[in-house]
C-alpha cells in the first residue's frame, strides 16, 4: 500500500560560536579562496564568529516520485557575512588577484539574511 498526498513540516536551526573563524566559510569577495584570503573578511586568531540559523521547510508529496518544498529561512551573524543585494563581486567581474582590495569598491555584506526557496524533486 502506497500512502497519497503527504505533508511534511520540519523546523530546524542551529548556532555556532568560533573564535579565530577557523571553520568559517570565506566569502567569495572578489574571486578569494581560502588560500588567498580577503581583507574584506579577515580570519586572523581572535576574530570571532557568531551566528545562527533556523528554518521551517513544508513538503507535499502527492505521489511516491514527487515533492513540492516550499522552505524559509533566517540567518544572522555578529558581523557582516551574508551577501547583500549589491553581491560580493566588483564591478566588471574579480579584479586583480583573488580576493585582493579594489579601489573605490566594498562588497555589500551583512549581518543577516532571509530566503524563501521552492523546489521541485523528481525520482525516476
Amino acid at each position: 500500500m502506497v500512502a497519497r498526498d503527504l505533508i511534511g513540516v520540519t523546523l530546524g536551526g542551529g548556532m555556532i560560536s568560533n573564535p579565530g573563524r577557523y571553520l568559517v566559510l570565506l566569502p567569495p569577495i572578489n574571486g578569494a579562496t581560502a588560500f588567498s584570503g580577503t581583507p574584506y573578511f579577515t580570519q586572523n586568531p581572535g576574530d570571532s564568529f557568531r551566528a545562527w540559523d533556523s528554518s521551517l521547510t513544508f513538503d507535499y508529496m502527492p505521489d511516491q516520485f514527487t515533492t513540492f518544498r516550499m522552505e524559509v529561512v533566517h540567518r544572522k551573524a555578529n558581523v557582516p557575512y551574508f551577501a547583500g543585494s549589491g553581491g560580493v563581486t566588483p564591478p566588471g567581474g574579480n579584479t586583480g588577484a583573488p580576493g585582493s582590495l579594489v579601489p573605490n569598491w566594498a562588497p555589500d555584506l551583512r549581518r543577516d539574511e532571509s530566503r524563501l526557496l521552492l523546489a521541485l524533486l523528481v525520482k525516476f
